[in-house]
């Protein structure tokens, strides 16, 4: 096997290149995360900018389902625990349910997290209610929950709702989040965080 890029994640994200927007999202995320911490990272393309920019003289251990996480991550200084399970066609991950069973065993600080959907009064939805269930099971075993996301996603509902709004602790997204949606957010507890503020650690 080649110590280069595994030709199946290639793949997986053909033509991803990570935007600004997606990049200071992940960068603001990971100025969350404190020393020695283990934080469970979800699958998705803003989730990954999240373990982009992760410090890596913290003594953190990342728990994840994504392939794209694991492959980042190889060879740094910060541990990974790859959970086993079925693999998805549709993103380089794993699923079902004994990824879900390999959760409960284990507690994590913090979760980051993204969607296909959000809606600032109703909550956060997936398009794949295999993963919408996998997703609660994460929410599940952390004791932080942070939803990293584009504000483009506001307003438009995904197929299966996998968190209500106050399950979920911190958003980080950008400045075009509405002020509407801000405050209906805030109204329920949750911190918003935008890439314009300046805590990014």
């Amino acid at each position: 096997i080649s110590t280069g890029r595994l030709r199946f994640l290639q793949m997986g994200l053909p033509n991803y290149h990570a935007t600004q927007t997606k990049a200071a999202i992940g960068k603001l995320a990971a100025g969350l995360v404190a020393p020695g911490q283990t934080v469970m990272i979800d699958t998705g393309t803003t989730a990954l900018e999240v373990a982009r920019h992760l410090p890596q003289d913290m003594g953190i251990t990342v728990a994840t389902t994504s392939l794209c996480v694991a492959q980042d991550l190889y060879n740094s200084s910060i541990r990974v625990l790859l959970l086993g399970g079925f693999l998805r066609n549709e993103f380089p991950s794993v699923y079902g349910p004994m990824t879900e069973k390999h959760l409960s065993d284990i507690r994590v600080d913090t979760l980051f997290i993204g969607c296909d959907g959000a809606d600032s009064r109703t909550g956060f939805y997936s398009n794949d209610l295999h993963i919408s269930s996998l997703e609660q099971a994460m929410i599940g075993i952390a004791n932080q929950v942070v939803v990293v996301t584009e504000s483009a996603k506001f307003g438009r509902r995904a197929f299966a709702r996998y968190a209500a709004v106050q399950d979920v602790h911190i958003v980080v997204t950008d400045h075009l989040l509405s002020k509407a949606d801000m405050e209906a957010m805030k109204e329920q507890k949750v911190e918003v965080l935008t890439i314009t503020d300046k805590k990014t650690g």
